[in-house]
């Protein structure tokens, strides 16, 4: 069942998962890529598991951009013809065909979570665009950690822990710099007490009230 049904009022939950359930699952391994031509027709994406990114590679570019990370219970659009998704670790999705998208519109708890679901990731993307303002790229570091650590952290004592598998090179398509920039930064973030390596994790030494502010 999707975790699109958890999120709805008990009365719309049997509704929406008949309407889910004629919909196609889309596995997606690690490593992978895919572009708009090589998923089913869709009218939205429902991350059921794993950790999606999405990204942009337009023609000329000499990289791409990372411009969302998407995790359980995301909804996301389409790709658009120069976005792609590429998964971090093994997801899977369910492609929302538009007639099923029409069915979950007429009840009224989908039509609001949709839209609010919708409106965040409009949100997010928003808030990546705004980090390239910064001049200094170790506050671009900084705000994305941040905003990292708002979506997919976890409370462990001491602050916030990010359970994402990132690269240097990973944040720095993230925040339009250098690895080797992004490595600085982290190296200035670590020396003010900020960030710390954690095995494969990194920690953030923030308050978990701090992030809803």
């Amino acid at each position: 069942m999707s975790v699109l049904v958890d999120l709805l009022p008990a009365e719309e939950q049997d509704a929406a998962a008949a309407t889910l359930s004629g919909c196609p699952s889309v596995a997606l391994p690690a490593g992978t890529v895919r572009t708009a031509s090589r998923l089913p027709e869709a009218a939205l994406l429902v991350v059921e598991e794993g950790i999606v990114l999405v990204t942009s590679l337009r023609a000329g570019a000499s990289r791409r951009m990372i411009v969302a990370v998407a995790g359980p219970g995301s909804i996301l659009p389409p790709p658009a013809a120069d976005e792609r998704l590429e998964p971090l670790v093994d997801s899977w999705l369910t492609s929302v065909c538009p007639g099923s998208y029409q069915q979950l519109l007429a009840l009224p708890g989908a039509a609001r979570t949709i839209v609010e679901a919708l409106a965040q990731e409009l949100r997010e993307r928003h808030e990546s665009l705004a980090q390239f303002s910064s001049v200094r790229h170790v506050e671009r570091v900084r705000d994305k950690l941040l905003q990292l650590a708002r979506t997919h952290g976890r409370v462990v004592p001491g602050g916030i822990r990010l359970d994402l598998p990132l690269t240097h090179e990973l944040v720095g398509e993230m925040v339009g710099s250098a690895r080797e920039t992004v490595t600085w930064a982290f190296q200035e973030l670590a020396r003010e007490g900020f960030v710390q390596r954690v095995g494969r994790t990194y920690r953030l030494a923030v308050r978990p009230e701090a992030l809803a502010s």
